[in-house]
Formats: C-alpha cells, structure tokens, sequence
C-alpha cells in the first residue's frame, strides 16, 4: 500500500488542485488540463521506462514477454506524442501570467461541454473497468481438485485411489502449462497479493552466527562442517542490490526456500530444533531440546535414526507464486531440486553423507516448525550422517530404507478453506503422504538402436566443488565457441553422477546439439548406463525452435547444447508412494539433475543457465518425445562464456 500511494501521489495532488479549483468557481481550462496532463505524463513515462529498463538490464531478465514488447511500443508511442505535444506545453508554462478574466454569461455552452466531456471520460473509465472485469471473468479457468478417493491405510496401492491420483495431477499439469493460447484465454485463479519478505526472521529467537564457510577437515560433523554445508546450499554469495543472490539458482531470483535443522550430534552445536538464517549466516534456535523422527514424520527411518542432523526443505509458495501464479508448483520443486544437489555435494565435500529422506508425514513435520502448510510446505527431508554410518558409502547410491510395517495413504480431503492458494496448495496436499513403501525400481535400458554416439569417457576435473558452488552464477551470453565433445560428455556423465536416482527414476534428459565438435546438429537422448547419445531428431538446425519454445529466450538460441529434462510419467505413477508424491519426487529430481549440469560447467570452466519457462507441447516437439508419455519440465543452456 505505501508503495501504491507514493506512485499515485502526484496524481491525487493534481487531483486536489483541480478540485480546489472547481470549488471556487474557476476550473482550469481545457487547454491547462491538456498541458499538465502532458507534464505528469512525461513524468511517469520516464519513470516507467527507466525503472524497466533498468531492472531488464540489472537482472539481465529475459525481454521476451508480451507485455514488455507492448510496453516498449508504447513507451515510443508516448514519446512521440510528447514531442508534438510539448511545444504546447511550454509556452503555456512559461506564459506571462494575467488576471483571468471574468466568466460571462455565455459561457453555459462551455460549461454544458465540460459536462459532456466529464461524462465522457467517465464512461470511457468505467468501460474499460467493465472490460477488464469481463476479461478477468473469461480468462479465469480455476482448477477444480476432485480429491483422490481413500483407498484406506491397509491397502494405499489400490488401484482406484492411484488412477484418480493420476488423474489429478495430469490435470494440474495441463493446466499449468504454457501455450500461446493460454497468455490471453487464462488469468491467475488466486489473489497472490504482495510478496512476502525475501528472507524468512525470528527475531525472538537466540540467534548463534556461524563460523565462515570454508573446507573444514573431514572429521565427524561439527558446527564448521555444518555451516559450511549450508552456506553452500542456500547462502548468500552476492549481493545486486536489491536481490542477495544465493549458492543456488531460483527461477526470477525469488528464493522460496528455506531450511531448517534438527541438530542431535553436530560438535559444538546444542541439540535442538534451528533454522537457517541465510541473509546474516546464523542459526536461529526454535526449540531446545532433540527432535523425534516421529516429530520429523519419519518414525522408522534407519537412515535417520543415525544421522547427526536432518535438514528439513520448505517452500514459502508467495515469493514465487505472486509471479508465476498457478505454475508455482512447478518452480519451487525445480528450484529446490537444484538447493538439495548443492546440499549433497557440499555434505559429501565436507566428509558427511546426505541421505534423501522419500517418505515422511509433512503435516506432522510442518506441524514441529510451527508452520502453516497453505502458505510454507515442507518438501524434502535430508538426513546428514557421519561417514563412519553403518551400510552408507560416501561415493555410493543412497541406502534404501527397510519394509514398512504399513503402507499408509495421503491427506484426507481440504476444507474449501484450506486451500488459499488454490491448485499450488492442492498440488501440495496431494503429493504429501501419511506413511511409506518400499522404492520403485530401476528400470534397465535396452540396447541401443543404430547411429547412437558413443561418448568418449569424461576426464576428471581438479575444481574444488565447494568453490565451484560458491562462485555459481547463471551466464546468459555465450561465445559462438563449438562445445568439445569431451566436455560435454563431463557434464552428461556428472548429471548422471549417481548409480542410482536419489528421489526417482523418472527423468529422461535430452539434448539439443547447437554447435559440439563432432556431433551433427539436432536432439538427442542421452542414456546414462552406455554414456552415449541417440538420435531423437538428427543433422536439424533446431537452434530457431528451441529459441522459439523457449519464449523466445536469448540465452537458449544463443546455447551450444540444451538440456531438455523430462518426467516418464508411467515411471512417476508406478512410484511406490503413488502418483501424486511420484510428481513431486520427479520435479525434484529434475532439479538436482539440473543443478548439477551448473556443478559440472563450472568446473570445466563452462557457462550454464537453468530456465523453467517454455511452451510445453513445442518443447516436447523440439525433441521428439510424446507428450502422452513424457513431460518437459526443465531447460537448461550450456556453452562457452562470452568475454
């Protein structure tokens, strides 16, 4: 609201001025409303186009939306207005000022024409608020959630309760996909109001600052160790003022993550429920005494049970959602996939393990923070182990979790009024869980089929990944330098790092070769298990089309490879948890995926940049998967940095 009277205040005083003048009997004329009309509009145009274009320039944003094309072409549209205009404008400013004159008594036609224009103008107001409500009205298509039916806590793999799972989140991904339709048949189903804070306080809470990130000795986990590995998870690494730029990407800078730590055997820190406190680096202190697995919804959880700390992922949905509205969902999980990868790698570079927690009771642990789930969900679990842990290996797979003594279901259905956030809160709800089963596995590639490229094997690198993280930034300018084949063989073989996935088997990653050494241009998929590439869409020029699927974005045309990572969605709705917890571990795993592409072009001294906005069903087209079977969720631009 200050924010609103301030721009506005220029007009309410010109307002009150004409007021005053009115009621002394001596409204300006037509000509003087013309001129400072004409004055408070080069104002606000020079301050609109100014502060545009210099956030476009601060934030290097990409200048492919609608609006801010109509913007420019308007903005030079005004100008030029204002230059036939402002001729007018100053001689009436600078005139000799005279005694006005007398009205006489044939003046009433004047006056009966100021009547018309004033009515006029307020038809022409209200017809365009008309038109606006109208539009809003047309362009709303809310998603209705027909909850999942309850299968029951004996029997949560019946098939009734995962098809309508299924079926729930199919429609919340159509309706959350871009197409150039949807910009004018679709408006925003939630009031998002103004962004929350970027940084999550607790001012009441004792604060403990840590000691700078640095390497520290590979020892069992201390408070150095640990906030070594939080610094290079989510701390700040710079600062463009106003946005504190942090060790991992968010989509639009918006940082909707935040960690908490459940501490039970860290050297030198107290046992104790704490949360991060990523603008000035310290531990804020919640609750004084050992947090449960049960408290953490994970009763059960050997993995847990040994952990030193357990580091809980939240999302506040307003910073991202007042953006991106009702693809909210969508960003934040990609967003924190890339937060969790920084987390394992860090972890492992500090001498600890990160064991990714898949099943846990997010109410239950939402409900230990003291949260309120319909505004900051709880969406990972990590439990960080010394690297002494019985049956965990530091360079090795995760270690699946025992058999459950009972499968459990998800949430009951909302209230109407649980849900603020509409299908992001809906979406939140039904990927949660109330109980575990065992992992989903693997599944095992067929042979290659011919003309498929074996890569050649990826050469080590001496970067120290902590450094790496720490220097991470998203390059959107690329030199029109080809690509080695061997280094991008490196980062397809770092994306792919693990033996097996951490969250789910679901992400397929293709690749949209712009400019490599020895391989034809066009889209291919890449297949882990051979390290080798298979032709999707072979010798086709596809930079234009992924420009164009990407809305247009420079930094994608501009790439010498593409990433293109997908979601099989039979492999997310086989996930044991069901389908709904299945899309959820999927987007995540995209995310990790993702950051490591950023991981690994650093160390090879590449530029990488991550980008969640695209017109799906080109994106799918661009490399030759059927939306019927696989879903595009993330891009991400790899290449040579500009000098």
């Amino acid at each position: 609201m200050p924010k609103l009277l301030w721009v506005a205040l220029p007009l309410l005083m010109a307002a009150a001025l004409v007021a005053m003048q009115a009621l002394r009997r001596r409204p300006p004329s037509r000509h003087a409303l013309n001129v400072w009309s004409s004055v408070l509009l080069i104002a606000y145009v020079a301050t609109t186009a100014g502060l545009g274009i210099f956030w476009v320039a601060n934030q290097q944003l990409p200048v492919f939306d609608w609006h801010y094309l109509f913007g420019y072409a308007t903005v030079l549209l005004v100008v030029l207005h204002l230059s036939f205009n402002f001729p007018i404008a100053w001689r009436y400013l600078t005139r000799p000022r005279t005694a006005t004159p007398v009205a006489s008594a044939g003046d009433g036609a004047g006056a009966a024409q100021g009547r018309r224009r004033m009515l006029g103008t307020a038809g022409l107001l209200l017809s365009t608020g008309a038109a606006f409500a109208l539009g809003m009205r047309h362009g709303r298509s809310e998603l209705r959630v027909q909850w999942p039916a309850q299968a029951g806590a004996a029997d949560a793999a019946a098939a009734p309760e995962r098809a309508a799972a299924l079926a729930l989140v199919e429609r919340y991904h159509a309706f959350s996909s871009h197409s150039r339709a949807g910009v004018l048949l679709r408006a925003p189903s939630v009031n998002w109001g103004d962004p929350p804070p970027p940084f999550k306080q607790y001012p009441r809470a004792p604060q403990l600052a840590l000691p700078p990130p640095s390497t520290p000795s590979q020892t069992p986990i201390d408070l150095a160790a640990l906030a070594a590995v939080l610094w290079h998870t989510a701390g700040v690494t710079d600062a463009r003022a106003p946005v504190k730029l942090r060790a991992s990407p968010s989509s639009g800078a918006l940082f909707s993550t935040e960690l908490y730590v459940a501490a039970r055997a860290v050297i030198g820190l107290a046992a104790g429920l704490w949360h991060y406190d990523a603008r000035r680096h310290a531990l804020a202190r919640l609750q004084d005494r050992p947090t449960s697995d049960a408290a953490l919804g994970a009763p059960g959880d050997a993995a847990l049970r040994d952990a030193a700390a357990a580091v809980v992922a939240t999302a506040v949905f307003r910073r991202s959602g007042h953006k991106y509205r009702d693809r909210t969902y969508r960003y934040v999980l990609a967003d924190l996939g890339h937060t969790l990868e920084n987390l394992r790698v860090a972890a492992g570079a500090v001498g600890a393990q990160a064991h990714f927690v898949d099943r846990f009771d997010e109410s239950r642990a939402a409900a230990t923070l003291g949260l309120d789930e319909g505004e900051e969900g709880v969406l990972a679990l990590v439990a960080l182990l010394p690297p002494t842990a019985p049956g965990l290996a530091t360079a090795g797979p995760a270690r699946p979790l025992p058999e459950p003594a009972a499968r459990w279901h998800g949430p009951p259905p909302p209230a109407e009024q649980a849900l603020p956030l509409g299908v992001t809160g809906a979406m939140h709800r039904a990927t949660s869980l109330r109980a575990a089963v065992p992992p989903a596995a693997t599944p095992v590639l067929a042979a290659l089929p011919p003309g498929s490229i074996a890569l050649p094997p990826a050469a080590p690198t001496s970067a120290s990944v902590l450094d790496v993280i720490a220097a991470r930034r998203s390059v959107r300018r690329f030199a029109q330098t080809p690509l080695a084949l061997d280094a991008l063989s490196g980062v397809l073989a770092g994306m792919a790092v693990r033996s097996a996935p951490l969250l789910s088997a679901a992400v397929r990653v293709d690749v949209v070769v712009n400019a490599v050494a020895g391989v034809l241009p066009g889209a291919y998929r890449y297949e882990a298990t051979p390290h080798a590439l298979v032709p999707q869409r072979a010798s086709a020029d596809l930079r234009a089309a992924a420009h164009a699927a990407a809305l247009d974005q420079d930094v994608i045309g501009d790439a010498a490879a593409v990433f293109v990572l997908s979601i099989d969605r039979a492999a997310f709705a086989a996930d044991p948890t069901g389908p709904a917890r299945g899309y959820r571990h999927a987007f995540l795993e995209a995310g990790l995926v993702g950051e490591r592409v950023y991981i690994e072009a650093g160390a090879r001294g590449l530029g990488a940049c991550a980008v969640g906005a695209f017109y799906d069903e080109e994106a799918a087209a661009l490399v030759a998967i059927d939306p019927a079977r696989e879903w595009v969720v993330h891009f991400a631009a790899l290449g040579v940095p500009s000098s």
